[in-house]
């Protein structure tokens, strides 16, 4: 398996999540509004259940087997099948270009969802930290983005 490892971001940003919405709820249990407190209540209970679910689906690593390329996470596997990818690149950050997130988690235990590209187009992350890019592009048009510590090992191991 090709370990995926958390960038600084990745890494603070839940932290700060979790601390922040402990001190809400901590500060909430000793106001004297009974209606403030559900209204405050909610929001941090959200934002716990969201993080919560960032660490159940944080990509850990990728595994390549005969048939496919496995998106391995706490819970489930995304997989990939071998014989639908027709490409397997090499990226530095400047060559996504501005990137922005159309629907996904940007730096809670990772970089996941959907994102677009001005140079790249439509794409599904599954990134961990902001070096290593690695693009899969497959046969029905679906382009992937990947970031395992050991990026030269995956590419060969996929070719």
């Amino acid at each position: 398996m090709f370990k995926a490892s958390l960038d600084n971001v990745a890494k603070i940003t839940p932290v700060v999540m979790i601390f922040f919405s402990i001190g809400i709820l901590m500060v909430s249990s000793f106001s004297s509004g009974d209606s403030l407190k559900y209204i405050v209540l909610f929001p941090s209970i959200i934002l716990l259940v969201i993080v919560f679910l960032c660490y159940l689906y944080q990509p850990l690593g990728y595994l390549v087997d005969a048939d496919s390329l496995h998106i391995v996470r706490r819970i489930g596997k995304f997989i990939i099948h071998r014989n639908t990818i027709e490409k397997v690149i090499r990226l530095a950050p400047e060559d996504l270009g501005f990137a922005w997130r159309m629907a996904g988690n940007g730096g809670v235990f990772g970089y996941t969802g959907w994102y677009s590209s001005g140079k790249i187009g439509k794409m599904r992350w599954f990134v961990t930290k902001r070096t290593n890019y690695i693009l899969v592009e497959t046969s029905k048009g679906s382009k992937f983005l990947l970031s395992p510590d050991d990026a030269a090992g995956l590419v060969k191991a996929l070719k």
